[in-house]
């Protein structure tokens, strides 16, 4: 045996059995809703799609579903069947560290009669729904679907360079004046100083020096129920060992996810650091009036920060 085979049989053999190397997550990650056609050759091959822990992921076909084999089914908290819609959502301690098979098996004689997908659990991406169709779309319906897309997107052009030009020329404060977020009666964009009324878990170890609350009240037409856009501003202390960036934020009800927010971190927080970090949303004011807890994940999804009784103590203003 040479030196070189030698050594690497050597590696080989210190290499503990029960480690196992992450993949790096598919491309299909990217990618919130899905279009799929399948063909007879379907059948043959898998399709990636990502979950992610606790939340769903909807199947709809155009097809009825006879019987669904999922693989590692113990680590799902919901599989539900109904005719043409399947919908998955993983639990929260999942142990998928590999993505896991699944095969559904449709009614009828056309092919393809079934199809696998391999389902990878992604800590922070989600696909939440997958549209699967089994026969091809006739070619009249695809070249009208092609020149409707094609006529959104020139009104979206237009639409961008109005914009454009109503703003020429208008710094970031002097746009909130304009649109009435903010005004000389102090009507408009309303702070509300929530860091005395949020709880958290004994457990959970995260500081949170202080959280505010920014919110108006959404212009909608006459009759529409009332709406607040809200930015929640927090300030942390990294009390950890790692660093910590956040990649999902949700607000929840009772452990349910009642809207997803946007994150914004101006980079990851050391150990011993303090920071800050912001999440917006829009919902309804009855929902932003409740006492919802704010979950927050960091980028591999091992590690989440729980605040409770976050809600809007007062009516955002008029907007």
């Amino acid at each position: 045996m040479s030196p070189a085979s030698a050594t690497l049989l050597l590696l080989l053999l210190a290499t503990p059995p029960e480690v196992e190397v992450r993949r790096p997550y598919p491309e299909a990650c990217e990618e919130s809703a899905r279009t799929l056609t399948l063909s007879a050759e379907s059948a043959w091959g898998s399709i990636e799609v990502c979950t992610s822990a606790e939340l769903s992921t909807t199947f709809v076909f155009d097809s009825e579903v006879a019987r669904v084999v999922l693989q590692d089914e113990a680590e799902f908290r919901r599989v539900d069947v109904d005719e043409g819609t399947l919908v998955l959502v993983p639990r929260r301690k999942s142990r998928l560290w590999k993505p896991s098979r699944m095969t559904v098996h449709f009614e009828g004689e056309a092919a393809p009669a079934s199809v696998t997908f391999l389902l990878v659990l992604h800590p922070a991406r989600l696909a939440r729904q997958v549209e699967v169709f089994r026969f091809a779309r006739p070619e009249e319906p695809c070249e009208r679907e092609v020149r409707k897309l094609g006529e959104e997107n020139a009104s979206l052009a237009q639409e961008v360079e109005r914009l454009r030009a109503e703003t020429r020329g208008q710094g970031s404060l002097t746009r909130l004046f304009t649109t009435g977020r903010i005004n000389p009666d102090g009507q408009g964009v309303v702070a509300s100083d929530l860091s005395k009324s949020i709880t958290r878990p004994p457990a959970d170890t995260f500081a949170v020096e202080d959280l505010m609350a920014y919110h108006y009240q959404v212009d909608l037409p006459e009759g529409g129920e009332p709406r607040v856009r809200e930015a929640l501003v927090l300030r942390l202390i990294n009390p950890g060992t790692r660093p910590w960036r956040t990649t999902r934020a949700s607000l929840m009800r009772d452990g349910v996810e009642v809207k997803p927010l946007e994150v914004w971190q101006p980079g990851p927080l050391g150990p011993g650091q303090r920071g800050l970090l912001i999440v917006e949303t829009e919902l309804p004011e009855r929902e932003a009036r409740e006492k919802l807890t704010l979950q927050l994940w960091d980028e591999d999804g091992e590690r989440s920060v729980t605040i409770g009784n976050v809600g809007l103590p007062e009516v955002a203003g008029g907007g």
